[in-house]
């Protein structure tokens, strides 16, 4: 019976609760900057790690790879670190684990984007830490799907 009235009080306390607006992921604004991943022209392609904290050596690790090989593409890429128990970083954590799971996949079920794990242009390429020259080859993929550079 404990079981039956403690589930019947977790709907109704997620009955109560709204989920957040989804933000599409071809068009947001993340930081001040607008970023819109339909457009074509000169812009630059978002690079975002799902980072939980300092003491997270995992994400620590993928935070110091991937600003590693960032200063190669300045001019094509933005970087941006997304602190999920902070601020913007819950909003922006829970619309990249909806576009994966869907909003019924991540508010009923609890299923949510790695962490560590890093996406571009809002699409997971890695859940892990991926080695210098796995990324640099994800990074030129992406630059050139979307016309940044020319494949040589």
């Amino acid at each position: 019976m404990f079981n039956r009235l403690r589930s019947s009080k977790s709907a109704f306390l997620l009955s109560q609760t709204r989920s957040p607006p989804r933000i599409p992921l071809k068009f947001h604004i993340y930081y001040g900057i607008r970023f819109d991943m339909t457009a074509t022209g000169p812009q630059k392609i978002l690079i975002e790690v799902m980072y939980k904290a300092d003491y997270c050596l995992p994400c620590l690790y993928m935070d110091e790879a991937v600003r590693e090989v960032i200063p190669k593409y300045d001019q094509y890429v933005e970087y941006h670190r997304v602190e999920f128990l902070k601020g913007d970083g819950k909003k922006r954590f829970l619309d990249l684990s909806s576009s994966l799971f869907g909003e019924e996949g991540v508010y009923k079920h609890l299923r949510l984007a790695p962490v560590p794990s890093l996406f571009i242009n809002g699409e997971l390429f890695f859940d892990a830490i991926p080695p210098k020259f796995e990324l640099e080859e994800a990074i030129e993929e992406v630059l050139i799907e979307n016309g940044f550079i020319d494949k040589n």
